[in-house]
């Protein structure tokens, strides 16, 4: 009986160490907050309402569905996004697999977020006829209405690209002081 408590308490250091929890609450989160949402206020273009947060200039809750991808591209192939969805999962995965004990800490964490938002928004694409849930307005600009899972997604790969950015620049900095002292 130790040993087995031992082996889930491993097991869980492990699970909160590895980054994979990130996925799981990103798809928590972004599953509960559409259906609280789509409950509550139901569909937009049916019903109108709108839950303003501070004012109707800042952020608005306001239910929508997107057939297509970000801006609604290719929104008369949903069944090629649910696909293309599904088999970036599957890659990032496998990718996860591969590299997993090359990636450090903050690349781990970008990736996590990326594969939480990606599959957040396939299981909208595979089970919901009527397209991605989306529920977050920008009032104070012309943005298109978004959900958490296209956060996370969004915040994943601004972070990764930050993270390159500054690696190449840390390179390029290594690379002329090496240069400088083998002058």
């Amino acid at each position: 009986m130790r040993e087995a408590l031992i082996k889930i308490k491993d097991g869980l250091i492990w699970f909160l160490k590895s980054f994979i929890w990130i996925t799981l609450v990103v798809i928590l989160i972004d599953q509960t907050t559409k259906l609280v949402f789509q409950e509550t206020l139901g569909p937009y273009s049916e019903t109108g309402k709108d839950l303003a947060i501070f004012s109707d200039k800042f952020i608005n809750i306001r239910v929508t569905y997107n057939l297509g991808a970000a801006w609604s591209i290719l929104r008369d192939h949903h069944w090629l996004l649910a696909l293309i969805s599904v088999l970036a999962s599957i890659a990032i995965i496998v990718y996860l697999i591969y590299k997993y004990k090359k990636l450090d800490v903050y690349e781990r964490i970008c990736i996590f977020l990326i594969l939480g938002g990606c599959m957040g928004n396939m299981i909208d694409r595979v089970f919901y006829p009527k397209g991605v849930i989306d529920f977050i307005s920008l009032g104070f600009m012309d943005f298109p209405t978004f959900n958490i899972a296209d956060s996370a997604l969004c915040v994943g790969v601004f972070l990764l690209f930050i993270k390159i950015i500054i690696d190449e620049i840390k390179g390029k900095n290594s690379d002329e002081k090496n240069s400088q002292n083998n002058k």
